[in-house]
């Protein structure tokens, strides 16, 4: 007689019981009879993972990467005599002051002027691709967006726009980029405080709004999503629009900064996207 030793979920020893060897063969003649069973239930969950994937708009092909931290950013600051523009609103980028670098965390802690980007993305169907936020972010975690990437220093602004797709969706993704839009005509000024549940955190931010529209359809797509993103869906315009007003009217908590997102949102030419739309 074998002596079986049982343990909990965290592998701690419950109790030592009389196992024979008998019961042991018993065993494994049990489990090669129920292995067609259990091979017909393990495809039947497959199924229904696939199901649920194409239910949600979700990219079976997805694996995750580390994030890439970004050290230090250019900051800025406004030339004397000019009062602080409204938040949304347009300011060309030449009236700023450049005035050194500064560690990111730093930058919104103190609120200092840098720069960045919005991306909007779209696939060949014309539907958008929503990121949500990783839980141990700061700012709005587990809420739902769109791609955003700071400003390096000494890099142009569309080119932050390619490094944003490439560091949250994948170096893929740059093969399959159609066009590039820039929606505003001149960046626009965000600021932001986001409170005391964001450890006062306030964002004054250069952003660029752009449109990147894919030449595949999403199930076609590669992505290799960043580490801070928890996961991400595809959604038809008609959709998008609906969940944002909801948001904006109080009826459905979904996205980080909604009214912000609508604004922008709009300004996108749907003509140039898919008749399905």
């Amino acid at each position: 007689c074998l002596f079986a030793e049982q343990y909990d979920i965290d592998g701690a020893r419950l109790r030592t019981a009389p196992y024979s060897i008998s019961h042991t063969m018993y065993d494994m003649r049990r489990t090669s009879q129920d292995t067609p069973k259990k091979r017909t239930l393990v495809i039947i969950a497959l199924l229904m993972i696939l199901a649920i994937h194409a239910h949600l708009n979700l990219s079976i092909f997805t694996i995750t990467k580390k994030s890439i931290k970004l050290e230090n950013l250019d900051v800025y600051q406004l030339p004397s005599g000019l009062q602080e523009p409204p938040h949304m609103s347009d300011l060309d980028p030449n009236v700023l002051i450049q005035n050194g670098k500064k560690h990111i965390g730093d930058v919104h802690g103190e609120g200092l002027i840098h720069i960045g980007a919005w991306i909007f993305v779209t696939d060949a169907d014309g539907l958008f691709l929503l990121i949500q936020r990783g839980p141990e972010l700061v700012t709005c975690p587990n809420a739902w967006g769109i791609v955003g990437e700071h400003t390096t220093p000494d890099e142009e602004p569309i080119e932050t726009a390619k490094r944003g797709i490439s560091e949250e969706l994948g170096d893929d993704l740059l093969d399959e980029i159609k066009s590039i839009q820039n929606l505003t005509e001149l960046p626009q000024y965000f600021l932001i405080d986001w409170g005391k549940e964001n450890k006062n955190r306030v964002d004054r931010q250069l952003t660029y709004i752009w449109h990147v529209q894919l030449g595949k359809r999403h199930e076609d797509l590669h992505l290799v999503l960043d580490d801070e993103v928890a996961n991400h869906r595809w959604l038809d315009m008609e959709t998008f629009m609906e969940q944002l007003n909801e948001d904006i009217n109080g009826t459905h908590e979904m996205f980080c900064i909604p009214i912000e997102m609508k604004r922008y949102f709009d300004m996108i030419d749907i003509s140039n996207l898919s008749s399905k739309i």
